[in-house]
């Protein structure tokens, strides 16, 4: 079978591409899409954009037996599956609904002829990669009941697929006068990083630890609305302690041999679709300390690793949308974090036995052959 895809970057990469053996995986040129030829022309003709977020036309149909898009909807007569990290459809009318202290959503026309589009026959599912984002689409498509029966039937949870990390964790915990922490994130801000350094910071003194940092500190206007200047300060200045690493823009190989010699993950986010580092972290047995926002508690939990738990709406998205809720955001994110930290270093022994939970619940909720499985299910509806 060949199954059609209209790009291949991480989220694709981690969810889609290559995930069914046997199966070729075709990623097709942007050109195919109308909607993106429109917006090019438009451009070019009147200097305006086009937003064609959310959309995909093919006018030059491919020999392909499925299209499999992430975050869009098709508007061809070609059979299609999508999967999604928040909701489908995404549009600007759709994507930020749940992003408030209590979530609402305006019904438009653009998002009940998308959801016409998945309840057409030539749709074959749409996968939701955990139970929050399925739950995100079940509050949208509360506004369109008259889709609900048909939209519902085609919707199944898959969580990505993870290979275990090999390494021997038993000789790694055996060792932990000083403890090895990493944290993985492209933007800083946004996942917890200054309030991490300063929690960090006032524990310096009494324990012993080290900290890698993997991060582009690329900017966050949407949700801690940093700046490029203040990422770029803030980067200078943990280059200059000497207790911390720095990695920006390594390959992902690389990344697997810093948390091979990792003891703890750090994943303190203000915001997050899933969480696909953890899952990494866990493979190689190191138990990671995430907040219990979105997707993050389907994927850790007090057995395996540790949980923060953020103020959030019925959404499970964390209340960030007033300054005052920022704060508390904030103080709830360094009390518990510090408190966390302190337990393990005057605990130390608890870490291994979290590691073999970690390397436990990957292997029997994100076996690449129950996915392949899956999926396969799904495109033979074809």
């Amino acid at each position: 079978m060949r199954i059609g895809l209209a790009e291949n970057g991480y989220p694709i990469k981690r969810n889609i591409l290559n995930k069914v053996p046997g199966y070729k995986y075709i990623v097709l040129r942007k050109n195919n899409n109308l909607f993106h030829t429109l917006s090019t022309l438009k451009n070019l003709i009147f200097r305006r954009k086009l937003n064609f977020e959310g959309k995909y036309f093919f006018y030059q149909r491919p020999k392909i037996d499925v299209l499999h898009l992430y975050n869009d909807i098709n508007y061809s007569s070609q059979k299609w599956v999508a999967s999604f990290e928040t909701l489908v459809p995404r549009f600007p009318e759709t994507k930020n609904d749940h992003q408030k202290t209590t979530p609402s959503h305006q019904i438009n026309k653009k998002t009940e002829k998308a959801f016409k589009k998945i309840s057409d026959d030539n749709c074959l599912g749409i996968i939701s990669i955990s139970q929050a984002s399925a739950n995100i689409q079940l509050e949208l498509l509360k506004n369109y009941s008259h889709f609900e029966k048909a939209v519902k039937s085609k919707l199944t949870i898959i969580h990505p697929s993870q290979n275990i990390i090999n390494r021997n964790n038993e000789e790694i915990y055996q060792n932990t006068e000083t403890l090895q922490l990493i944290f993985i994130g492209t933007q800083f801000h946004l996942k917890g990083g200054v309030e991490m350094i300063e929690v960090l910071k006032n524990l310096k003194e009494k324990y012993q630890f080290r900290l890698t940092i993997v991060s582009s500190f690329k900017t966050d206007h949407y949700v801690t609305k940093v700046t490029e200047k203040e990422a770029n300060e803030t980067k200078q200045l943990l280059k200059k302690e000497d207790w911390i690493d720095i990695f920006e823009n390594i390959p992902n190989e690389q990344v697997l041999e810093l948390i091979k010699k990792s003891h703890i993950g750090l994943l303190p986010t203000w915001s997050d679709t899933y969480g696909f580092s953890v899952l990494e972290m866990q493979a190689a047995g190191v138990p990671v300390i995430t907040t219990d926002i979105r997707a993050l508690p389907e994927i850790n939990n007090t057995d395996c690793g540790w949980l923060i738990n953020l103020p959030q709406n019925h959404l499970k998205q964390a209340l960030y949308f007033t300054e005052e809720q920022k704060e508390n955001l904030k103080i709830t994110l360094k009390n518990q974090l510090g408190n966390i930290l302190k337990n393990i270093f005057e605990n130390p022994e608890q870490l291994f036995e979290k590691s073999k939970k970690s390397v436990q619940r990957i292997e029997e909720m994100h076996n690449p052959t129950i996915v392949a499985e899956k999926l396969k299910e799904i495109y033979k509806r074809a």
